[in-house]
C-alpha cells in the first residue's frame, strides 16, 4: 500500500483523550477523601474504597471484614497504588537498562546482524532462541542451534565493540521441549514450605548435564550471560501446568520449581555472568513460576505485551498500555461483537471478567504486596529486580491472523504488524495519539466472531510508539526497577526520529559512548562509537 500522508493520518486517528494520562502516577493527593481502612464489625459493602498500607482498595463483593490484601475470598481488590508512599527516596536509578532481543531467524528477511547501529542503543542484547529437543531431553533442537550458530559470533563481535553485553535465550513461546525437560526435572523435586529439594538423583543428574551443556555453549561463544524463557505452558494435550493455570491454582508448578533449580545451578556454573528470565505478565500463567527464581537472577523481565490481541476471545483494545484503564466500557463500541466473556467467572459486567490488562496491572501482580485476585495472592517480588516489556509491533483488530506460510494454519487472535511495517504504511504513526490508528471502513468480521454485519473499521491498530515506550521507561525508573526489554530489534527502524529503541536509549541515562567489552581471542582494542 502507498504510505498515508500526515494530514490523512491525523484525520483518521480517533479517541485521543480516552486513555488515562500516560505519565500520571497515583498519589495521596488523588485520594485525600478516601478513608483509611479500620476494622468494622459490619465489614465494608460493595464498591467501598479505603486506603491501606500505601494502596487504595475497593470491595469487589461484600461484605469485606478482614484487612485488604489478606484473603482472596474476602472481596478486596487493589485499585491504585499511592506511589508517593510506596516509592522510597533513593530507589530511583538514573541509568536504565535497554535490553533488546535479537531473533536468530531473520537473515532471510534481510536483517543486518553486523550493523553497529543495532547495538549502539541497547545495553544488553539477547539472541533468541536456543530451543530444546522434545524427544531427547536436554539436547538442543537442531534447527534452532543452526540458526543461532549462524549469527551468534557476529552478534558478539559487533555488540562487544559497541559496549553491549550479549546473552543467549533458552526456550521461547514455541519451545515445548523446554517445558518437557523442566517438568521431568520438577518431578524429581520435593517442595516443603516453598523450598524445593531433589529426591530423585536421576533428575538432578539430568539438570547438571544440561547446565554444563549450556555453560560450554556460553564459554565457547564468549557470551556474557543466559536468559531463561519458560513461556510454553501449553500445547501437548497433557499439560498439567496449563490446566492448573486455568483453574483457581495457587503456588508454582513442578516446571516452575525446576526453573529455579536451573537458575541456581547456572549461577554457580557461570559465575559473574548475567542471568535473567522472562515471564508472563499476569497471573494466568504467572502463577506457574516459583517466585524464588528471582533470587538467582540479575533481572526478571515481565512480558507486558500481548495483553490483548493474541487469543480469539480477546477484547479489542491496547495490548501494551502502561496505566490501568479505569473505565473499560469506553471500548465497547469498537469490539468485533459483544464484549468477549470467559467461562470461568460470571458477572453482569463482562469487561470485568475478561479485562484489558496493562503494564501497571502486571507490575502490581508481580511486585505489590497488596495484590490479590480470584487466583490468589500476587508474587510480591522486589521491584529492584524487574524490567518491563516494550513491543516493536502491534495488533490490527480489524483482521484476524494470516495463514502461516510454513504450516498452512491460521493462529489464534488478531493480525500482528511489525512497527516498521506500520511506519511504512503510515509514516507519521510514531506520533499517533494513544498509540492507536483507526481507519473507518466496512471490513468483514474476523472468522472467529459470530456477530452480524461488518466491522466499522478498515484498520484498528494498537501498538507502541517512541513516546509511550519512553513513558514506560520513566515509570519503571521512578518505581525503582531496572529497565525495559524490547521484543524485538528486527521490527524497529533505524530512523533517529521514529525509532523506539533509539528513543529509549536517549532517555535511559546511559552515556553515548560505552567502552568496548573485550572478547576473548579478538585482540580488538577499539572503543564503542558515540550515538548521535
Amino acid at each position: 500500500m502507498r504510505p498515508m500522508p500526515a494530514a490523512a493520518l491525523v484525520a483518521m486517528v480517533l479517541g485521543a483523550t480516552r486513555l488515562d494520562a500516560a505519565s500520571k502516577m497515583g498519589g495521596s493527593a488523588d485520594y485525600k477523601h478516601v478513608p483509611e481502612w479500620r476494622l468494622k464489625d459490619t465489614g465494608y459493602q460493595k464498591e467501598a474504597m479505603v486506603k491501606y498500607k500505601g494502596n487504595v482498595f475497593v470491595v469487589a463483593y461484600e461484605p469485606a471484614k478482614k484487612a485488604p490484601g489478606v484473603d482472596p475470598q474476602e472481596g478486596w481488590r487493589l485499585y491504585d497504588e499511592l506511589y508517593d508512599v510506596t516509592t522510597l527516596t533513593g530507589a530511583r536509578s538514573e541509568r536504565m537498562k535497554v535490553i533488546g532481543y535479537i531473533p536468530s531467524w531473520r537473515k532471510g528477511a534481510g536483517f543486518e546482524y553486523t550493523n553497529p547501529e543495532v547495538y549502539r542503543n541497547i545495553t544488553h542484547g539477547i539472541v533468541a532462541f536456543l530451543e530444546f529437543d522434545e524427544a531427547n531431553l536436554g539436547e538442543f533442537k537442531k534447527r534452532s542451534l543452526d540458526n543461532v550458530n549462524g549469527i551468534i559470533d557476529d552478534v558478539v563481535r559487533v555488540g562487544h565493540v559497541q559496549g553491549t553485553k550479549i546473552s543467549i535465550a533458552l526456550g521461547g513461546a514455541s519451545d515445548l521441549g523446554f517445558l518437557k525437560l523442566l517438568r521431568r526435572i520438577g518431578q524429581g523435586l520435593a517442595v516443603q514450605g516453598g523450598e524445593a529439594r531433589f529426591t530423585d538423583p536421576a533428575a538432578e543428574r539430568l539438570l547438571d548435564r544440561v547446565v554444563q551443556y549450556v555453560a560450554c555453549f556460553v564459554h565457547s561463544h564468549c557470551l556474557d550471560g543466559v536468559d531463561l524463557d519458560l513461556e510454553r505452558w501449553w500445547g501437548d494435550g497433557n499439560s498439567v501446568e496449563e490446566e492448573s493455570a486455568q483453574n483457581k491454582s495457587r503456588g508454582a508448578k513442578p516446571a516452575g520449581y525446576a526453573l529455579t533449580a536451573f537458575a541456581a545451578k547456572l549461577r554457580s556454573a557461570v559465575p559473574g555472568m548475567t542471568l535473567s528470565a522472562a515471564t508472563f505478565g499476569t497471573s494466568w500463567f504467572g502463577n506457574n513460576y516459583d517466585p524464588k527464581v528471582v533470587d538467582h537472577l540479575d533481572w526478571l523481565a515481565l512480558m507486558t505485551y500481548d495483553l490483548t490481541g493474541s487469543w480469539n476471545a480477546s477484547p479489542v483494545g491496547p495490548h501494551t498500555a502502561l496505566k490501568t484503564i479505569r473505565d473499560q466500557t469506553a471500548y465497547l463500541g469498537e469490539q468485533q461483537g459483544p464484549w468477549p466473556e470467559t467461562t470461568l467467572v460470571k458477572d453482569v459486567q463482562p469487561y470485568k471478567n475478561n479485562p484489558i490488562h496493562t503494564a501497571e496491572d502486571s507490575i502490581w501482580y508481580w511486585t505489590n504486596p497488596g495484590y490479590i485476585n480470584w487466583q490468589g495472592r500476587g508474587q510480591s517480588l522486589p521491584r529492584a529486580k524487574i524490567a518491563v516489556g516494550v513491543p516493536a509491533y502491534g495488533y490490527d483488530f480489524a483482521h484476524g491472523k494470516d495463514r502461516d506460510p510454513e504450516t498452512g494454519q491460521v493462529g489464534n487472535g488478531y493480525k500482528t504488524l511489525e512497527y516498521r511495517v506500520i511506519l511504512a504504511q503510515y509514516p507519521d504513526a510514531h506520533l499517533a495519539p494513544n498509540a492507536n490508528i483507526k481507519v473507518p471502513g466496512q471490513t468483514p468480521r474476523v472468522p472467529f466472531v459470530s456477530a452480524p454485519g461488518n466491522y466499522p473499521y478498515a484498520h484498528n491498530i494498537y501498538f507502541e510508539t517512541p513516546a509511550t515506550a519512553v513513558t514506560k521507561l520513566n515509570y519503571i525508573r521512578d518505581i525503582g526497577g531496572q529497565g525495559v526489554i524490547v521484543w524485538d530489534l528486527t521490527q524497529d527502524v533505524q530512523d533517529d526520529a521514529r525509532s523506539i529503541v533509539k528513543a529509549l536509549y536517549r532517555a535511559s541515562g546511559n552515556p553515548t559512548t560505552r567502552p568496548l567489552i573485550p572478547t576473548l581471542g579478538t585482540g580488538d582494542t577499539q572503543r564503542a562509537t558515540p550515538t548521535e
